[in-house]
């Protein structure tokens, strides 16, 4: 008789376990960070909007766009930091060429156009390092020749759209 309690309890543990973990899996996430799902939201740089992902933690910045084989022209993804800094980025692992957005406090304060990719053989200690002018607190990648076919210019302002 005291087996089949025991056996009760642990299944109702079980059922009740999987019932929270189904209804609030950003908790399984803590656990399994590289499964978390990427925040998506709109973007409104001047007046264009962007689907964005973004990169909020030191992870997902490191990470960035590397790897990926495409960027739809309407998309980018954008790093987001606590505090303003002239931040360093590289094109490790990059694939596709991108425009570089810079921004601080809700305007564009930076551009680079045209940014290449590496070449297969090119060496890490060989890639160019890229920053802004000026400290920033977000910066934004998106497809190569986005900022000339969208009119992107300094002074922009730069708001989520709700």
């Amino acid at each position: 008789m005291k087996k089949f309690w025991i056996q009760i309890i642990a299944l109702t543990l079980i059922i009740f376990g999987g019932l929270y973990f189904y209804s609030n899996p950003s908790v399984i996430y803590m656990f399994f960070p590289n499964n978390a799902p990427i925040v998506t939201t709109k973007l409104k740089v001047g007046n264009n909007i962007l689907n964005i992902e973004i990169a909020d933690n030191t992870e997902e910045r490191a990470k960035g766009l590397s790897g990926r084989e495409k960027l739809a022209s309407d998309s980018g993804m954008l790093f987001v930091f606590s505090e303003s800094q002239k931040y360093r980025f590289w094109m490790k692992d990059m694939k596709i060429p991108l425009d570089i957005i810079f921004i601080n406090e809700g305007g564009v304060v930076d551009l680079l156009k045209n940014i290449v990719p590496p070449g297969a053989n090119q060496k890490d200690s060989d890639l160019p390092i890229l920053s802004p002018i000026t400290p920033v607190d977000m910066v934004l990648e998106v497809s190569s020749g986005y900022i000339d076919s969208h009119g992107i210019k300094v002074g922009d302002s730069v708001t989520l759209v709700k």
